[in-house]
């Protein structure tokens, strides 16, 4: 079971905010942490949210099989984080698309490619700064292509 006191005394950064935990430390050292005293042992996925400082908010949904019980680690990158495949291999995937579509760059991550826009495409769609003029995004009823 999750001991919030003992948490709290080792990563004293970190404040709770409603059903998350905000991070300012390594990520890597928390999750790893996390995965090796408390049994939370699947990643199920890392959400990321845009934030209009500049930030990129990292939410990693945890969750224990020892314990049924979901745990939700949050930590804003500012252009690049550290990977978490070294602990939870799972994550390629999600890290591979929040590259892709908000530009985060995760350190050490051997494979970080785009995943579903084109090599050539300049830019990230999904934070708020991005120019959505671009006609690839436009919905054409005309175009039976």
């Amino acid at each position: 079971m999750f001991n919030k006191d003992e948490f709290f005394s080792l990563f004293c950064n970190s404040i709770f905010n409603e059903n998350k935990i905000i991070i300012t430390e390594n990520i890597t050292r928390v999750l790893d942490f996390l995965n090796l005293n408390y049994a939370y042992d699947i990643l199920k996925e890392i959400i990321a949210v845009d934030n209009q400082d500049g930030g990129t908010e990292l939410i990693y949904n945890l969750y224990s099989t020892a314990n049924e019980e979901n745990l939700y680690i949050s930590k804003t990158a500012y252009g690049e984080t550290e990977t978490v495949t070294d602990i939870y291999p799972s994550a390629i995937a999600d890290e591979n698309e929040i590259y892709d579509l908000f530009g985060v760059k995760f350190t050490n991550n051997k494979d970080l490619k785009r995943l579903y826009l084109p090599d050539t495409w300049e830019g990230f769609p999904l934070r708020k700064d991005y120019v959505q003029d671009d006609t690839r995004l436009a919905w054409d009823d005309n175009n039976d292509a």
